[in-house]
């Protein structure tokens, strides 16, 4: 799959996932602050006020030394805090102490590298802020930006560039067609010049799959469309291996709303036999016994299926492991009952070579699709709390 990379990092809905390629900075900044996520969002103006305010976090006036000695002590600050709303809070707080610290080096005399350190300080945590939805922080940020990118100091401006496109897509339910379009197309033509760098992949994908989640399903489809031709008709080689990814990706971004079709070999090598689901609802689970997340997720998976399974619901599981010996043996120990895909002679050392998982363009496990009684796609998020509410929605209550 060309130059491509695995992590672990947690979402902005404080679940872990597994990745494997696509993901840049901008992608895990956007993903690795889940520690100020929802859970502080219940009063997000009044998190804001209390941050202008406390002494504790107030930024005192001085020079820009000063200034980030007060920096560098409030983030080395451990507290002990009574609760996790605590901790969320002390967060949020911080990073508007941040975004004042570098207002107030910025408004002074001081060198080009100085002011860049506090531009970068700003709208890191701003964008921190914007990705977790606390407050008005994506417009902020967006505001933030544009002022900036006219500094006259040629290295603050610089540095809105790493910021510029992480900023736009957090913003784009709040953007024009136009600007949607043309944001694509920025994106696209710094793929082209970079000859398919890793870090601006990361920024198409983290785009595509942007627009697939905050409802422009066909204007994602459409741009990983782009990026496999783009792919298809270099004279890399390795680049052109990322052609099926981005097609996998377009079909992705399209499932919901849409029938979903699965084929190839059960574990036992068996033909898979999906019109055999029909009727039922479906939880097609793209998973590893070496992903931690996944396994975190087993226990809510089991209960949902013996409260459900007799009303209609099933599990099919698709294995991305590298070998059949690990995969057997969790099997039988933790008795999974539902049917698991895998194809020993693709996935022999290759795990995310499942035909399913190119297929579909799957790039973080679990992966947990959703399908209703009629084949089609409801929800590409079927985990933890989700997954139980949208069972009784189709299946009603259990008993």
């Amino acid at each position: 799959m060309g130059h491509l990379f695995f992590t672990a990092l947690k979402t902005r809905s404080g679940q872990f996932a597994c990745f494997i390629g696509g993901v840049g900075i901008s992608a895990i900044m956007a993903l690795a602050i889940a520690p100020i996520a929802t859970q502080a969002q219940d009063n997000p103006e009044s998190n804001i006020k209390q941050a202008e305010t406390d002494p504790d976090y107030a930024v005192p006036d001085g020079t820009p030394d000063e200034i980030m000695e007060f920096v560098n002590e409030l983030k080395g600050r451990r507290p002990k805090f009574a609760n996790r709303k605590e901790t969320l809070e002390h967060a949020i707080r911080m990073h508007r102490a941040l975004i004042a610290a570098g207002d107030k080096i910025l408004g002074q005399e001081t060198s080009d590298k100085v002011a860049a350190n506090a531009a970068q300080m700003k709208l890191s945590s701003l964008t921190i802020l914007a990705a977790n939805d606390i407050g008005d922080a994506a417009t902020e940020a967006m505001e933030v930006a544009k002022k900036l990118k006219l500094d006259e100091r040629k290295t603050v401006a610089k540095v809105v560039d790493q910021f510029w496109m992480p900023i736009q897509i957090i913003n784009l339910p709040k953007l024009s067609d136009a600007d949607r379009k043309g944001i694509s197309e920025e994106v696209l033509a710094s793929v082209t010049s970079s000859h398919f760098s890793r870090e601006t992949m990361g920024v198409a994908s983290q785009l595509g799959d942007a627009l697939a989640n905050k409802g422009f399903p066909d204007e994602a489809g459409g741009l990983f469309d782009r990026l496999a031709k783009l792919a298809s008709e270099s004279d890399d080689e390795k680049i052109q291996l990322n052609s099926k990814r981005f097609e996998g990706l377009g079909r992705r971004a399209r499932l919901p709303g849409q029938l979903m079709t699965l084929n190839g070999k059960k574990l036992n090598g068996e033909d898979f036999d999906w019109t055999s689901y029909r009727g039922k609802v479906v939880l097609v689970d793209f998973w590893a016994t070496w992903c931690g997340p996944c396994i975190a997720e087993l226990p809510n998976v089991k209960a949902n299926y013996e409260k459900y399974h007799s009303k209609g619901f099933d599990v099919v599981g698709i294995s991305l492991d590298r070998s059949r010996e690990p995969l057997d043996k969790f099997i039988e120990n933790e008795q999974i009952p539902w049917t698991q895909m895998y194809d020993e002679e693709i996935q022999n050392g290759k795990g995310w070579n499942h035909p399913m998982a190119e297929f579909f363009g799957i790039n973080a496990i679990p992966a947990a699709i959703l399908v209703d009684k009629e084949g089609k796609v409801v929800s590409m998020r079927a985990r933890g709390p989700e997954l139980p509410k949208l069972l009784e929605e189709l299946l009603g209550k259990a008993e």
